[in-house]
């Protein structure tokens, strides 16, 4: 059930970059003029502050002209969104949103009460002041009424328990109804579209005659594939509405977080395609989708970069992108993409300290770590010598599954070699500037650096493409014989 908590206006904000000047540059008008009449407001200043993610932005402010009157008045259009009237010490006066039209008046006190607040020359503020003083009436109902049952539940009067049980049903159903037939009544309206994005989503009736465990599966799908229905993807201006952000933090950061990069990619493009009715929504979401999996250090999330870039970027869609950034991250792909999990790890075929040759491929262990290690880093040297208590350690217990092909990669062969004759390592040890492939640059070590660890499984296919904590290695290896083992189920 929707709870009317979820109707409260909350108010968060962020950084708006270049969005603001490209949505003046489509406004039918040019100037603006918002006026309010603030009773008892002693105000040097006033500000209008926009919502846009999780931060407060000053989009404009005034002086007073004439006790209590402010106006917000010039050349150019302001965004469209939610915002806020807010005084000099910070304290909001004023919810209301800004909709195709920028001259309108508010007449208001400074107590935030909704019953003393009027608007002229704005629908949808008028739409949305109705829906305000509607919220404020049913959450003081709610309030009384949650009160008089928990003092029923105190004294287990269950009479009194059904009774305030069901007036704060009724309230919250006249609640829901009130706001289905405001949106019914202005789709369009921004307000509206507001509203549509925090009802929550129904599942299907048949659902309910389904097994708990096809239930279970049957809503997780449905989840994925309709999570956004109820949201404008094809109108930018949802930027500046907090349940934007909020839906978008939902999804991607929890939803889809830790989903294989597969999954990711199937519902980035559903979300993505979308967007794309509008230029500026579709740009804004294939930037911070972008820099989002880009920058992330969760295992898996660099295939969902690269997926990006292919199918946006690199395909030609993004034209506001100069060409030299196109051609940089064209490098970038080119190299991570084969070094992506589930991809066939180039094999490597290095000589030892004796002039042996060894493979990376052909070894007697189902797995194989390819630990890449200059002698003279000190890093290097610290892990290095966890991964031989490690690897020392499971050898001595009999439960060693993998096999360490340790590549050095300094400059000086001397000094790697001095390297493996101080510390004693014994495990597959090969280096130097000879080798069947130029290993440095086809596993990207230029731009990782030492040290850099990658695990491949009996295939020799990239489980694991990222360092982590040595003595997170037996785990992870654990943790994906269970996955595996849970696939072929």
């Amino acid at each position: 059930m929707r709870k009317i908590a979820c109707f409260v206006l909350v108010l968060v904000i962020g950084n708006l970059a270049v969005l603001s000047a490209q949505s003046s540059k489509n406004a039918k008008k040019n100037d603006h003029e918002l006026v309010f009449h603030v009773k008892d407001a002693r105000d040097t200043i006033m500000y209008l502050i926009i919502q846009f993610q999780d931060k407060y932005v000053v989009k404009d402010s005034a002086r007073p002209q004439g006790k209590g009157k402010y106006i917000f008045k010039g050349p150019g259009t302001y965004d469209d969104g939610l915002y806020m009237l807010v005084s000099q010490k910070h304290a909001p006066y004023l919810n209301f949103i800004i909709d195709k039209n920028y001259h309108f008046e508010f007449s208001l006190d400074t107590s935030m009460d909704a019953s003393k607040v009027t608007v002229l020359n704005s629908a949808p503020n008028s739409e949305m002041l109705l829906f305000q003083q509607r919220a404020a009436q049913a959450n003081k109902e709610a309030k009384e009424y949650g009160d008089k049952l928990k003092s029923a539940q105190e004294t287990k009067n269950q009479q009194e328990i059904d009774e305030y049980t069901e007036k704060l049903k009724k309230v919250n159903e006249g609640m829901l109804t009130f706001i289905d037939e405001l949106i019914a009544r202005n789709p369009g309206y921004l307000f509206s579209k507001m509203q549509k994005a925090y009802q929550e989503m129904k599942f299907p009736e048949s659902f309910a005659t389904l097994d708990s465990a096809k239930r279970a599966e049957a809503q997780r799908q449905f989840y994925y594939n309709h999570f956004w229905d109820n949201v404008a993807l094809d109108d930018h201006r949802m930027f500046f509405l907090p349940v934007f952000n909020q839906k978008y933090d939902e999804y991607f950061k929890k939803v889809m977080f830790y989903q294989e990069s597969d999954t990711i990619n199937k519902y980035v493009d559903l979300f993505l395609d979308r967007t794309i009715k509008d230029s500026l929504m579709y740009r804004y979401m294939i930037d911070k989708l972008t820099v989002e999996f880009g920058n992330s250090k969760f295992l898996g999330h660099d295939a969902v970069f690269v997926h990006i870039l292919k199918n946006n970027q690199l395909a030609g869609k993004t034209p506001w992108i100069g060409e030299d950034w196109i051609k940089k991250q064209g490098k970038r792909v080119s190299r991570l993409e084969p070094l992506l999990i589930g991809k066939r790890a180039p094999e490597l075929i290095i000589p030892d300290t004796s002039g042996a040759w060894h493979s990376s491929h052909q070894l007697p262990y189902k797995y194989v770590i390819l630990w890449f290690f200059d002698p003279t880093c000190g890093t290097c040297r610290k892990e290095g010598e966890k991964l031989w208590l490690l690897y020392d350690s499971l050898t001595k217990a009999g439960t060693r599954n993998f096999e360490v092909y340790a590549i050095g990669n300094h400059q000086d062969r001397n000094k790697w070699i001095q390297y493996l004759k101080d510390h004693g390592y014994r495990w597959i040890n090969v280096g130097g500037n000879t080798a069947n492939i130029d290993y440095l640059d086809v596993y990207n070590i230029h731009e990782t650096g030492n040290p850099a660890m990658f695990i491949l499984d009996e295939k020799r296919e990239f489980i694991l493409n990222k360092r982590i904590d040595i003595d997170k290695i037996v785990e992870f290896i654990e943790q994906h014989e269970k996955i595996k083992a849970l696939k072929l189920k």
